[in-house]
């Protein structure tokens, strides 16, 4: 099929699109832009990476009513591009993400193709490894996480402490419910890899976010 994919710029999303390329066509990757987009995706982050894809990459701005304007950039992939399905990196539903891309593709004639739905988590996370994806914690959450977490990579031994984590207070491995986010550095669909070498650190409220201040695309 001829897919376009849903990309936020974290684990969940590039696994997914990971595992998509097996067995569809990937036509482009859209990031859709809220009007208060999230700090846990850095935008300058979110950039490089369109660069370091080196595929199209479309950046499409979303305007209350959500619902509507979703269904318009979906209608307008389908016309413009032939997207006959989106690939999104959703795990599991909950309050927040509810259903809501399906919702937002019912009647369209675009399909949703949800690659992680419902796996089990370790399995994810052990597969995210094995993948060659790299990825670093941008936003961990209190009371979970300190601040040491930020810039950290995704790699067998934070998973470990992941799953501790998971034993002593129930934090999803995954952070589906939100308890932190992610980006990726580098990936074997990415043309160049991004190197970050200093980044600031904040503390807010609910927990510690990072700001990048160095980037730049090495080649590989």
């Amino acid at each position: 099929m001829k897919v376009a994919i849903s990309w936020t710029g974290g684990k969940d999303s590039a696994l997914a699109c990971y595992k998509a390329m097996k067995e569809h066509d990937v036509k482009l990757f859209v990031n859709f832009v809220w009007q208060n987009p999230s700090l846990s995706h850095p935008n300058l982050l979110t950039k490089l990476q369109a660069e370091a894809l080196q595929q199209r990459f479309l950046w499409d701005k979303l305007d209350p009513p959500y619902m509507d304007s979703y269904r318009e950039s979906i209608l307008e992939l389908k016309t413009e591009y032939g997207i006959e399905a989106i690939v999104t990196g959703d795990i599991t539903q909950d309050t927040f993400h509810g259903t809501w891309i399906d919702e937002v593709c019912k009647d369209t004639g675009v399909q949703v193709i949800k690659p992680l739905w419902e796996h089990d988590r370790e399995e994810l996370m052990e597969e995210l490894l094995a993948s060659g994806l790299k990825v670093v914690f941008t936003c961990v959450k209190k009371p979970w996480f300190t601040d040491d977490w930020l810039g950290r990579t995704i790699d067998e031994q934070s998973l470990r402490d992941l799953k501790a984590l998971h034993n002593t207070n129930g934090v999803d491995i995954c952070g589906e419910f939100g308890e932190y986010h992610t980006m990726v550095m580098d990936a074997p669909f990415f043309a160049k890899a991004i190197q970050m070498p200093m980044f600031k650190k904040h503390d807010t409220e609910n927990g510690f976010i990072m700001e990048p201040v160095l980037l730049s695309l090495m080649p590989k």
